[in-house]
């Protein structure tokens, strides 16, 4: 509830710093809570240390500060040194976050997008492309790779071999045989044969096959457990996203964890970082001004 104003006003008046002619041409019947914000607005600088001092909600502060205003939330968090105007950067959501991506150019967020856990870069591609699409642009060289993995068991490739579908099956015999697959005597006791070889020579004979068999067999095993996509390293997934367009890719960094998005906004120049941060919420902005940064308000004598 407003309060009214009585016999004190004169010594408000002169608290304020506002004279007596002034109060009463001005502010005839007005509140205070009205007086205070009239005058905060127009950056009487008692006005806010007295709003600073008296009123201890965020609803107030927003209120008498304007702070729902994104121009007044820019002009305020540009007042600030970097390492405060950091702190607000987490308060935002993601989708705030991810729309100030659109100020690096992409050669810089590919970059960046080096030195992201792998697990959150997987999810990134994963988000971009269908899985069947992501596993057809692994490069021959990464294919060959994957399967000498000391982390991938042998009995991990040999099982998905044997339930390789027949077509690929197919491929598989006459890329080994040079014969027609019909021609070929007991297909499946070849198949038990590469198998029963010793571990560091099968994943040498799988290593050499056709590539499209290969990578029916990487399909098969990252398809029933995606912890294996962490085979291949940043830079083949950074390659990958590198074929989409910049507007293309930005919308699939939504799968980014908060603290890798906050980390790399804090690259951007402080304007832009004040851009992106000014779409905090204004309730948490005003908690976190009250929480030790109200100096800020009177610095940036925004209103």
């Amino acid at each position: 509830m407003a309060i009214v104003i009585d016999a004190n006003m004169t010594l408000f008046a002169e608290k304020l710093h506002i004279s007596s002619s002034r109060m009463v041409q001005e502010y005839g019947l007005s509140t205070i809570d009205e007086i205070i914000e009239a005058e905060a607005a127009q950056g009487n600088s008692q006005a806010i240390n007295y709003a600073r001092e008296m009123y201890d909600s965020p609803e107030k502060l927003i209120k008498i500060f304007r702070l729902a205003d994104v121009e007044n939330k820019f002009t305020l968090l540009q007042s600030m040194d970097r390492r405060t105007r950091e702190k607000v950067l987490p308060m935002l959501e993601n989708e705030d976050l991810v729309m100030g991506l659109y100020f690096f150019n992409q050669d810089k967020l590919l970059e960046m997008l080096k030195d992201v856990d792998i697990e959150e870069l997987i999810n990134v591609v994963l988000d971009a492309f269908p899985f069947e699409q992501m596993i057809q642009l692994i490069p021959e060289e990464y294919l060959a790779q994957f399967f000498q993995s000391d982390k991938l068991e042998k009995y991990i490739i040999a099982n998905e071999l044997k339930n390789m579908p027949h077509e690929v099956m197919q491929r598989f015999i006459e890329g080994i045989t040079g014969q027609p697959y019909d021609k070929v005597d007991n297909p499946d006791a070849m198949i038990e044969g590469i198998i029963a070889l010793p571990e560091d020579k099968f994943k040498d004979f799988i290593s050499s096959i056709d590539p499209e068999v290969q990578r029916q067999l990487v399909f098969q095993i990252t398809q029933k457990d995606q912890k294996y996509l962490q085979l291949f390293d940043n830079q083949m997934y950074v390659d990958m996203l590198g074929t989409l367009m910049k507007n293309d890719m930005i919308p699939s960094m939504i799968a980014l964890e908060k603290e890798s998005l906050v980390n790399m906004i804090t690259v951007l120049p402080d304007d832009l970082m004040s851009i992106v941060a000014a779409q905090v919420d204004t309730k948490e902005f005003a908690k976190f001004l009250m929480d030790d940064h109200l100096d800020f308000l009177k610095q940036a004598m925004m209103i």
